[in-house]
């Protein structure tokens, strides 16, 4: 069944992330009146990787210490393949549930993840083992771990900046725009399940755990009542058709999420979290909001909408001004460096080198020069050198205020004489 939300601490609009370790899986029964089909539809049945019956340990060091992840029939472990030293995340799967077979599943998760291998941003199947009583997928490790850690943390240095935001969900939405593209549904978007490739510096991402992913299609369809609470979509909860389009209200929720570190559905209990997400009861007021830019809130709104056909789909959302914004430019051009009067006399200098005479050529101007047989010509020739200290996520508050201080821009004076020789620098520094 769906898992119980844990339980927050603070009002609903002000909940914060808490690690929920459980796996979801579909909810037992539907609302009352309604059909259930009696075959999970939505499966893909069939495999091209080769899967190996030999135990696992003879290829595999399992890592021993902290598991990289848990759910109620599953755990993911760090491993080493002995023939290449290289590092992978191995998922053990059992293969019955509640006393039911469910190798099927674990068949259409390998399945989802062969049809993905062209996406970079879904994580890579390497192989495939079988036990007994367990499946193992053998999975491209990424080392940087989940993006919830940075969701919830509260340091600065460690907490997503707006622009991290951006060029994840960039990421996120390439990758779940390759699955809507090849009629896949996650259907279990969150935070958890986007790992990193790296954290330090900030990697790339990985799309993970496709357990209860669906194959959709627009001549039949797919109820199911699955997912995370916080995540889940209106038609989940009321048992209406699953499109990709559910997909994209848990993106909504997510980059919430990951800009602000809040839940924003997220109430005392499951039942007020469900009724929080029908009732579309979502705040835009909060202060961690107010603080983003406005098309960040925009986004979000064109996602949160109850309607699934009202809502972006990723290649719109991938066109969306907020993530096609510039990134702020770190050197500023001459004409917002130099006064006035030598902005002027810079402009009549570029406007002679911008259009250079041909070879041989020579200007009225210095034709009269040498008529007139005056001797060497001294010019000024102004180099402007600018520059921009940028702020390190790792740098403190403290560290970042003194780097804004210290920002500025330098000019220097130089010479040359004709015929020309070499450059020489006029003593003294101007500073803007």
């Amino acid at each position: 069944m769906i898992p119980e939300c844990p339980r927050a601490g603070e009002a609903r609009s002000r909940a914060r992330l808490q690690h929920s370790p459980a796996a979801a899986e579909p909810s037992p029964s539907p609302r009352p009146g309604q059909g259930r089909p009696s075959a999970v539809s939505g499966l893909l049945s069939e495999i091209k990787t080769a899967v190996s019956r030999e135990p696992f340990t003879d290829h595999y060091t399992i890592i021993p210490g902290r598991e990289l992840g848990r759910g109620k029939f599953a755990v993911v472990r760090k491993c080493v393949e002995k023939c290449s030293g290289q590092e992978y995340a191995a998922k053990f799967m059992r293969k019955r549930r509640k006393g039911q077979d469910c190798r099927t599943e674990i068949i259409h998760e390998i399945a989802v993840l062969e049809l993905a291998t062209a996406s970079r941003r879904v994580v890579n199947l390497h192989q495939v083992y079988e036990m007994a009583s367990e499946m193992v997928l053998v999975l491209e490790f990424a080392a940087g771990g989940e993006i919830f850690n940075q969701c919830v943390s509260d340091r600065e240095d460690e907490a997503f900046s707006e622009g991290d935001v951006k060029r994840l969900m960039r990421q996120i939405l390439e990758g779940v725009s390759f699955l809507h593209q090849n009629n896949v549904v996650h259907l279990d978007l969150k935070p958890q399940n986007i790992l990193l490739t790296s954290c330090s510096p900030l990697g790339d991402i990985k799309i993970v755990d496709f357990g209860l992913s669906r194959m959709v299609s627009s001549h039949r369809e797919l109820r199911e009542i699955m997912g995370t609470p916080e995540y889940v979509a209106p038609e989940i909860l009321n048992y209406e058709p699953i499109s990709t389009a559910t997909d994209m209200w848990s993106i909504g929720v997510l980059a919430y999420v990951m800009l602000t570190g809040i839940s924003p559905f997220l109430g005392e209990d499951k039942q007020e979290t469900f009724l929080n997400i029908s009732q579309l009861n979502v705040s835009y007021s909060e202060e961690e909001l107010q603080q983003l830019d406005p098309a960040a809130l925009c986004f979000i709104q064109t996602l949160l909408r109850k309607q699934p056909q009202d809502r972006a789909t990723a290649e719109q959302c991938l066109q969306h001004p907020w993530l096609q914004a510039s990134e702020p430019q770190e050197t500023q051009t001459a004409e917002e460096i130099l006064p006035v009067e030598d902005q002027e006399a810079s402009s009549s200098s570029s406007s002679s080198t911008s259009s250079p005479e041909p070879p041989g050529s020579t200007t009225a101007a210095e034709e009269e020069e040498e008529e007139e047989g005056e001797g060497p010509v001294t010019e000024e020739l102004i180099v402007m050198a600018a520059y921009t200290l940028g702020q390190c996520r790792q740098s403190s508050t403290s560290e970042k205020e003194a780097l804004a201080a210290e920002q500025k821009a330098i000019s220097k004076r130089f010479k040359f004489e004709e015929p020309f020789s070499a450059l020489q620098e006029v003593p003294g520094e101007f500073i803007y």
